[in-house]
């Protein structure tokens, strides 16, 4: 393992996120101090417990989220979040924190080591060894820590409502070497009427999140349909009625749909033969270019428009599908939604659960050039600023940008099973981000 400055720090800061990692921070049902869950207020205590042990001043801001900081002057922020989507299924090892050592490398194993509690700790311990050593920050630092990242953001509208505003900030919450630009993000639900042979349909768990899992119960099945499901890997049962179908996927971000396998497409694959109007269903949803609903669009530099159906239910006569588009500028969602209707037809009803407009900050400003030699110093690279599809917290602030823990290259397995980080990359994260503290605060 490479020597860094924060290799002195390692012990501690796999403790640290071993007992961040213990808390089941999903979010849950509310409770006195707890908006989000008591998960999430037991994590957000953790944290600000360790930092204030550091010499961090710290506040609870009704329990929708909470800060730390130190120094004078002017406002530095890191915004980030504690809270995590649903562990899901199928884990070899703990999403609750567990160390294995594999080809000779320590791995963290567990839910928020990548997204996003185990930069929050790099963060944390990177400050920390910068005070350790009596330096002075020039401006003041302030840690942010979120609960409702991953379900709303109504953690963040919170603290834009009675706390400062940072003047820039840099949130750890995506990829390295640094990003100046995040496409616009719309999260919407499409209700159709329900195809006649349709009982119900239900799969996935949230809309920033391929679904892994799908039951569909129709009335009948083409012979054609069912040898397709036979050898697709969908299982099928007879039910009083008709059939049961049921699709295990592989869970993903929803900003990266093509990186898994999603099990309510993989059902409508199986079974569009069946009828026309299942066949469209599919036609509709299965492009993550968004090209069956009519909004692919393309951009060289922002990159391609993604499209991710979340989650699918049926209520009634209707059937609701939960879809996570992420756009580029210069289109609005004004745009998205005017498409959609035209090509779903009047009978489609399309509501608006979130979004996020795009971001953007110059490449040539403090921040990013800042960010990107810190970067390039501690990897010896020669990189250049990007543009993504995710949303992080950077979009709630201005003059901000999302800056690592995803290298380059670099496998992830953010909201999938075995999400995990390995300890040297976690004490580079952890060196970078002690030198863009350095740069922008010291």
């Amino acid at each position: 393992m490479k020597e860094y400055t924060m290799s002195r720090y390692s012990d501690a800061i796999k403790d640290s996120l071993l007992s961040l990692l213990s808390v089941d921070s999903v979010q849950g049902e509310s409770a006195p101090g707890a908006p989000f869950g008591k998960g999430t207020r037991e994590a957000l205590d953790r944290l600000l417990t360790l930092a204030a042990s550091f010499g961090l001043k710290t506040h609870v801001v009704d329990g929708y989220c909470g800060w730390a900081e130190i120094g004078e002057g002017e406002l530095l922020g890191v915004p980030f979040h504690l809270d995590t989507v649903p562990f899901g299924s199928d884990w070899s090892h703990s999403p609750l924190g567990e160390i294995a050592v594999e080809e000779g490398k320590e791995i963290i194993y567990g839910r928020g080591t990548e997204d996003d509690k185990g930069p929050a700790i790099a963060v944390l311990y990177a400050l920390k060894s910068l005070l350790d050593e009596k330096r002075v920050p020039r401006r003041r630092i302030r840690l942010i820590a979120g609960l409702n990242e991953e379900s709303g953001w109504k953690c963040i509208e919170r603290y834009l409502m009675s706390e400062e505003i940072p003047s820039l900030s840099f949130s750890p919450d995506a990829d390295f070497p640094v990003i100046y630009c995040e496409k616009g993000v719309l999260h919407a639900v499409i209700s159709l009427k329900k195809p006649a042979e349709i009982l119900s349909f239900s799969g996935g768990e949230r809309v920033n999140m391929v679904a892994d899992r799908a039951t569909l119960e129709v009335t009948s099945l083409s012979d054609a349909a069912f040898s397709k499901c036979l050898k697709g890997g969908v299982k099928v049962k007879f039910i009083a009625g008709g059939f049961r179908l049921s699709a295990e996927g592989v869970s993903a971000h929803g900003s990266t749909p093509d990186k898994g396998e999603n099990a309510i497409l993989k059902i409508l694959y199986a079974v569009k033969s069946s009828s026309e109007s299942l066949a469209d269903l599919y036609d509709y949803f299965h492009a993550s270019s968004g090209e069956g609903l009519g909004i692919k669009m393309e951009n060289e530099e922002i990159g391609d428009l993604t499209m991710n159906v979340g989650r699918v239910e049926t209520k009634g006569d209707r059937i609701l599908f939960s879809i996570d588009v992420r756009y580029p500028a210069p289109h609005t969602e004004e745009e998205l939604i005017a498409i959609l209707k035209k090509t779903l037809g009047e009978d489609a009803e399309i509501t608006v659960q979130g979004r996020h407009l795009p971001l953007y900050v110059s490449p040539e400003s403090e921040l990013v050039t800042s960010l990107l030699a810190a970067y390039n110093e501690v990897t010896g690279e020669s990189a250049r600023p990007i543009a993504i599809g995710g949303a992080t917290y950077a979009r709630a602030f201005p003059n901000a940008v999302a800056f690592g823990p995803i290298f380059p290259l670099e496998e992830s397995r953010i909201h999938q099973k075995d999400e995990a980080i390995t300890l040297e990359g976690l004490l580079k994260c952890a060196e970078i981000y002690r030198a863009a503290l350095l740069k922008l605060a010291f």
